[in-house]
């Protein structure tokens, strides 16, 4: 291998770890959103459109990795990889690796954090739901004070609302 070849490689992983950990940090940013009460829509619209800017620098990472290993004559997928590493120094190889295992930690996060913000999201949709519900079951019935004091429900038709 040459030695632009392993620089090349060095900085393609230097770069994708780094669009990784701030995908991590863009979870984060979501996950304490999400766990606010009440979170507003513009909010989590803003953050979901970061988060897909960055999973394009991740895809375009993984578009120059790809197009790195068939210039080197080698397949675009781990075996690949695995043949890139294994035709390099000793040292260069265990360096290598240990930027490769460190890509692979943050894509592992990175999809456990997304994981629990899906549970998360899932989790605010059900309640929203269940309110939802609830709110249309009583849709037409409100409580309102009777002549005696008490309370009680009573049907008001549609069309006093839109007068």
């Amino acid at each position: 291998m040459s030695q632009s070849s392993i620089q090349t490689f060095k900085e393609l992983l230097i770069q994708a770890i780094g669009n990784f950990q701030l995908l991590g940090k863009l979870l984060e940013e979501e996950m304490t959103l999400l766990q606010q009460p009440g979170p507003t829509p513009e909010a989590l619209e803003a953050i979901t459109q970061r988060k897909n800017e960055q999973l394009e620098k991740i895809q375009a990472d993984v578009d120059q990795r790809k197009a790195f290993l068939e210039a080197q004559g080698l397949t675009a997928d781990m075996e690949g990889i695995e043949a890139f590493l294994t035709g390099l120094p000793d040292t260069t190889e265990k360096a290598m690796r240990q930027g490769w295992n460190q890509l692979v930690t943050k894509l592992e996060q990175v999809q456990q954090a997304n994981k629990v913000n899906g549970q998360l999201i899932n989790r605010a949709t059900q309640h929203f739901d269940t309110l939802l519900n609830a709110f249309k079951a009583s849709q037409n019935k409100v409580k309102v004070y009777n002549p005696a004091g008490g309370s009680g429900n009573i049907s008001i038709p549609r069309t006093l609302g839109k007068a």
